[in-house]
């Protein structure tokens, strides 16, 4: 799953960003250094047993005796993990440090910024980021980086 797809409504976009490069480049490196990462650090899954989750319940009968239940709340299980995907995300994020770009969350644009920005295309090349940059998410699952004042 790449940068561009992790993008949710009101988050924040989260992307690889060099000033200049193109989108079509960044997407190609990135897809690049996460197949080198997979090949240097493979999944390594392994199982782990998490433990049910119990609360206390406590019960009065009529005569004012009480008792002390456990209810679970959620009940123990087996759960699989990939014990090397942080080691894979750093080694591509390495990968994509050397290829010049660097990892940056661009906050999400307000409806006003949105209106000025019209009309509304994908960015293709990344432009220079201030502290006012914004994102603005498309329908088509891409976004525009806007700048007020530098357009």
């Amino acid at each position: 799953m790449t940068a561009l797809t992790v993008l949710a409504a009101c988050a924040p976009l989260t992307v690889y960003y060099k000033q200049g490069a193109s989108v079509a480049a960044m997407e190609q490196t990135l897809n690049q250094c996460e197949v080198e990462a997979l090949r240097k650090v493979p999944p390594r899954i392994l199982t782990r047993y998490i433990p049910p989750t119990t609360a206390p319940y406590t019960h009065c009968d009529a005569n004012g005796n009480c008792y002390t239940y456990y209810r679970t709340i959620t009940p123990g299980r087996f759960e699989r993990y990939d014990a090397d995907e942080g080691l894979r995300e750093k080694t591509a994020r390495l990968c994509m440090a050397g290829a010049g770009f660097e990892k940056v969350s661009i906050k999400e644009c307000d409806p006003d910024q949105i209106e000025a920005a019209r009309p509304l295309s994908a960015t293709q090349t990344f432009p220079p980021l201030t502290e006012n940059s914004c994102a603005i998410r498309l329908k088509s699952g891409r976004w525009k980086i806007v700048t007020p004042g530098a357009e």
